[in-house]
């Protein structure tokens, strides 16, 4: 049989073994397709901030402007979940705090002087309910009385039900791991419902349950420092569902108030773009992280299990959106560990970069949900106050240009007020607006809280 020119050449290269060639070839070529799909699909923009004029944006006329901070935080002498856990590790003690608990009405006036028109702040649940079945009406009214005050100084309260912390008992009897525990928390829910209500129309039912789950159950860093990742998915499922009969009860105590949830939105970015695990390593967190509270609170789904009663959920969506986070396989998830950045981004005393860009990216992905979204923090760890003024002005900017995109943003709060206890970073690390020494509890107006008055009043 004689063969023909080509197929003597193919026959040739079979022979010295060359189809391997043919396979990296298409390999290659498969791998680069895929690569550049997921670049097209899911982008990480930048800025090039020298060419920008932060100072120019344009926001709507009924645009809210605020300021946030969380009970056990700044109230000091808490006696709850975090207080305990602080004791049982041995990380440094929130004490005294920012004495807000006896000094609210000075503390009022500082949000006053700012000129913000809303002040997002939690309820300690432990003040409200010390023992189980017990209630403190003193406490109760106390938060009243400071709801009234803001309200006589033009100040519309934001109320969080759960912004990490809850009475030791509950901790004691499982905390929202056990499912029937869920009772105890709408009980409390309702007490102070009723009570705040006809005060307070703006309700966020629980705060970062991603993240409260995430770092108590996995991570170790939160009470009550668990390590395992099923018991944080039955944990966030949980609080959930806690969300989400929160949610109904409530709206039919008065089907006029707005509740929502607060839910953290950390991007997680491959490291190295062309490098397949590390998008992999990527869409596993993001899923964890982001799209599995997403899911829930959309489909009524989250890591398969259905949520009862999840679906819709919910009249706005909080956003706390601070960075990204550039991930691999080999470098550390947890908190404490300085997370690579892109050369030209600025690092954070927390150890994440700057990443303003992300906001548009953050609000693009919680729109899906089809409810206005309210930034209900925003912030950044500066102990000098040498970048929070650029950090401010950036993130503005950004803002105002989700929302000539025709993204529905409703307000703006920063994180936060004022120095505060930073959770297991202990006071190391400063996010106010008002320098606070401890020694003196004196609070005093930063640059950045300058510049921010200046936004608020413009």
């Amino acid at each position: 049989m004689i063969l023909r020119a080509p197929q003597l050449i193919i026959a040739t290269l079979l022979s010295r073994g060359m189809v391997w060639w043919w396979y990296l070839v298409i390999g290659f070529s498969c791998y680069a397709i895929i690569i550049l799909f997921l670049s097209k699909k899911y982008p990480e923009h930048h800025l090039d901030w020298t060419k920008i004029n932060c100072e120019e944006y344009q926001f709507p006329q009924d645009f809210t402007w605020g300021v946030a901070t969380a009970s056990h935080q700044i109230e000091g002498n808490n006696n709850n979940n975090w207080s305990d856990f602080e004791r049982r590790t041995g990380l440094e003690q929130s004490n005294n705090a920012c004495e807000h608990w006896t000094r609210w009405s000075e503390d009022f006036e500082l949000i006053e002087h700012l000129g913000v028109k809303s002040y997002r702040f939690s309820i300690e649940w432990s003040r409200i309910q010390p023992e189980k079945g017990s209630w403190n009406e003193d406490a109760l009214n106390q938060y009243s009385d400071m709801i009234d005050d803001l309200i006589a100084k033009g100040i519309k309260p934001m109320v969080t039900l759960h912004h990490f912390s809850h009475p030791i008992w509950f901790e004691e009897i499982g905390g929202f791991y056990q499912q029937e525990n869920i009772s105890h928390w709408t009980e409390y829910c309702k007490k102070v419902f009723t009570k705040l209500n006809p005060k307070v129309m703006d309700w966020c039912t629980v705060n970062e349950p991603e993240v409260f789950s995430i770092m108590g159950y996995y991570m170790k860093m939160f009470p009550p420092g668990k390590g395992s990742i099923f018991k944080t998915i039955k944990v966030m499922k949980n609080m959930l569902n806690a969300h989400s009969q929160t949610y109904h009860t409530l709206k039919q105590l008065n089907p006029g108030s707005r509740i929502g949830l607060a839910k953290n939105v950390t991007l997680f970015d491959p490291l190295r773009r062309w490098n397949i695990i590390h998008w992999l390593t990527a869409g596993a967190l993001n899923y964890i992280w982001n799209g599995a509270i997403i899911s829930a609170l959309s489909k009524g789904r989250m890591f398969g299990s259905k949520i009862n009663g999840a679906k819709n959920s919910f009249d706005f969506i909080g956003l706390n959106y601070y960075t990204h986070a550039l991930t691999s396989p080999f470098i550390p998830q947890k908190v404490g560990v300085q997370l690579p950045k892109r050369e030209h981004e600025i690092m954070t005393e927390f150890g994440y970069a700057m990443y303003a860009e992300g906001l548009e990216r953050s609000v693009k992905l919680l729109s899906k949900l089809n409810v206005p979204i309210e930034i209900t923090e925003n912030g950044v760890a500066d102990s000098d106050d040498s970048i929070r003024p650029v950090h401010l002005k950036r993130h503005i900017w950004c803002i105002s240009e989700i929302i000539k995109r025709g993204y529905d943003v409703r307000s703006y709060y920063h994180w936060s007020l004022m120095d505060n206890f930073e959770w297991a970073e202990g006071y190391k690390l400063r996010f106010g607006l008002y320098h606070v020494d401890y020694k003196t509890q004196e609070r005093t107006l930063k640059q950045s809280g300058k510049d921010y008055q200046k936004i608020v009043n413009s």
